[in-house]
């Protein structure tokens, strides 16, 4: 059985850091309920990874979908049909929208309709409960970040310790491997 040993440490907090081994069919959801459960913190915020180590980069982002809580459960939201708008609201409200452009109603619409396209071919994130450790063709040596909780904006540096092809299939994992230093207070009074 193939599993991946993270270094996990917050940068700038000096030596403060843990080891969490996983299974590589094990996913980002899991990695990241291991190193909350590393730190000893709660894990009640939104969080994303990024394989670039760039934080707020889109591209290698990997993060819960929309509408779903820190815990990974769809948040139940009641949808209301948006209000049918007359030809002349929608011609009213396409004017505001586009101020003193000097073009026509047609062109309007069809400027957002194309708007709407390239918006949906937009790069999304990678769901963290679906993408596997494994699936994200890791080195050795290789790192990246996991930021937790957006307004805090806790960064942390994962790198990939070690690889092995060979690991023990009766541990439970993920599992803490090595624990230094006394962890962080998630929360300042």
């Amino acid at each position: 059985m193939k599993t991946y040993t993270f270094h996990v440490s917050i940068p700038g907090t000096g030596r403060v850091w843990r080891k969490i081994e996983m299974q590589a069919d094990q996913t980002l959801e899991d990695l990241h309920f291991a190193i909350q459960r590393a730190y000893d913190w709660d894990a009640d915020h939104l969080y994303s990874f990024f394989m670039s180590n760039q934080a707020w980069d889109e591209a290698s982002e990997y993060r819960l979908p929309e509408g779903y809580t820190p815990w990974g459960e769809p948040i139940e939201v009641e949808e209301e049909e948006p209000p049918e708008l007359s030809p002349e609201e929608q011609e009213a409200f396409l004017r505001e929208l586009y101020g003193d452009a000097d073009i026509t109603l047609e062109e309007m619409k069809e400027d957002l309709r194309a708007f709407f396209e390239k918006l949906g071919e937009a790069p999304r994130p990678g769901d963290v409960r679906e993408t596997t450790v494994g699936q994200l063709d890791l080195e050795e040596g290789q790192v990246f970040m996991y930021l937790f909780d957006y307004g805090a904006e806790w960064r942390f540096s994962v790198r990939v310790h070690a690889i092995n092809e060979e690991a023990p299939e009766d541990v439970e994992y993920p599992r803490i491997v090595q624990s230094v230093g006394e962890a962080l207070e998630q929360y300042w009074s």
